[in-house]
């Protein structure tokens, strides 16, 4: 994690949250995308979700309002930590939401139940490792787009975009 108290200095940290941003660029998934990934992993008020590179927090704003889940998101951009800090302060919903300035692969997956991701392509296969090892029994999975290496998807939806690209939404349950 690259917290403020961190030992390196401020230029440091910021060359390397930098160059973190060029490996794993933000793409905002669609809220229609989030709404059907959601309505897959059927969250509820027992779950805890979270968002591996929330962005702007709006998957967070959406699981808590629709399905009252405790969301966590995951973010190394600082600017869009704070857009998300701003989504969620202004839907009320700080009591349910909490978002932290992280790099995800340093993070430990296992008190999650529900997990989303929106993957760059190029961490596929890190990430699928990552929940292979980390995640719970029973666990749901959410990927959007690129789906997991060595796990098969329980179900997958495809949703047109209004162009040439259709969405798909993974859904996985580890055993």
């Amino acid at each position: 994690m690259l917290g403020e108290s961190s030992w390196i200095g401020r230029e440091e940290r910021l060359s390397i949250v930098s160059r973190m941003l060029a490996d794993y660029p933000y793409s905002q998934s669609p809220v229609q995308v989030v709404d059907a990934a959601l309505q897959l992993a059927e969250p509820c008020w027992r779950d805890v979700l979270v968002d591996l590179g929330c962005g702007d927090g709006a998957v967070l704003v959406r699981a808590a309002e629709k399905y009252g889940v405790f969301s966590v998101g995951l973010e190394i951009d600082p600017r869009l930590i704070e857009a998300a800090r701003r989504r969620v302060r202004n839907a009320g919903l700080s009591h349910m939401v909490d978002l932290v300035y992280a790099d995800l692969f340093q993070v430990d997956l296992s008190r999650f139940s529900v997990v989303y991701a929106y993957p760059f392509p190029p961490i596929v296969k890190r990430l699928s490792l990552k929940i292979l090892d980390e995640c719970r029994k029973g666990a749901r999975i959410i990927i959007h787009d690129h789906p997991l290496e060595k796990l098969e998807p329980l179900k997958t939806v495809a949703l047109p975009s209004g162009g040439e690209h259709v969405h798909k939404i993974f859904l996985y349950r580890l055993q």
